[in-house]
């Protein structure tokens, strides 16, 4: 989890009866009320504590953890985790998390982050919807340093307007930045005409991006890459093309370009190299 603008501290575990440990990125911290509420927690003024949930004294887990399976220790889901699998030690689920699974150590799912996987290693996240993730350690000091992931993006074209493509074809849901980080990717596009408008049904084109872009801890990217065409525009029958870029100031993504008066379908299984470092630039 990124720290929130005009706050040093962010949420680091929630312990076992629901209170929230924070961190400066160093060293474990108190929150106060404002920074606790931020992160859409709850201020208990009278413990003086950061809560995520109330704990129940006669059940030691979470109200949902019925629809969970969680094997190893200091494992820690939260409010709204459901049919959830947690094999490893000290994992998190930050909460409002579905169908997710973690195996492996300290690694973590970003709340309201549903259908993803952690399937291996340690220190790493999933911020993405449907993320599939392989931890690299992160070099033993932090979450989210070091790692390669998986992101399939999808949408429609009608004309030859650029389009980005959605995460899971999820309106508006992009592929999330991280600072101070240089992001390695490989893009495979694929466009097939589906027969309505100009051309037919099941022409297509195939291209590939390859490229790095840098964040810096202002989320300023700087982009280079190059664009392949694996399946030719004489042999398919369609002479697409697409590139990665920003979407928001938080986000990026795949963005294709299709034909005048033609319906494609898009696709694209995109792979993240990330290394980020914990100095700002």
């Amino acid at each position: 989890m990124e720290f929130k603008k005009g706050f040093t501290i962010k949420p680091k575990a929630v312990n076992s009866v629901g209170e929230v440990i924070f961190t400066d990125g160093t060293n474990d911290v108190v929150a106060n009320q404002r920074a606790c509420e931020a992160y859409g927690y709850t201020y208990n003024a009278t413990k003086g504590t950061c809560e995520a949930f109330i704990y129940n004294t006669k059940i030691n887990r979470t109200s949902n953890d019925v629809h969970n399976i969680i094997k190893g220790a200091n494992n820690t889901t939260n409010s709204g985790a459901e049919t959830t699998f947690i094999l490893g030690k000290e994992n998190t689920l930050f909460g409002d998390n579905l169908n997710s699974i973690i195996t492996g150590e300290k690694n973590e799912i970003a709340q309201g982050i549903n259908n993803a996987a952690v399937i291996t290693g340690s220190l790493s996240e999933a911020t993405n919807q449907s993320e599939f993730v392989l931890g690299g350690g992160g070099f033993n000091t932090q979450v989210g340093l070091a790692q390669t992931s998986f992101i399939q993006q999808s949408g429609n074209t009608t004309d030859g307007t650029q389009t980005l493509l959605y995460t899971q074809n999820i309106t508006n849901k992009f592929i999330e930045k991280v600072k101070n980080s240089v992001i390695g990717f490989e893009a495979n596009v694929i466009g097939v005409n589906t027969g309505v408008g100009d051309g037919s049904a099941g022409d297509y084109g195939y291209v590939q991006i390859k490229g790095a872009v840098t964040f810096t801890n202002g989320l300023e990217p700087s982009y280079n890459q190059a664009t392949t065409h694996i399946v030719q525009s004489g042999h398919s029958g369609m002479n697409i093309t697409a590139v990665m870029q920003d979407a928001t100031a938080t986000s990026f993504g795949v963005a294709v370009t299709g034909l005048a008066e033609t319906y494609i379908q898009w696709t694209a299984d995109v792979k993240l190299y990330r290394n980020k470092i914990t100095q700002t630039f």
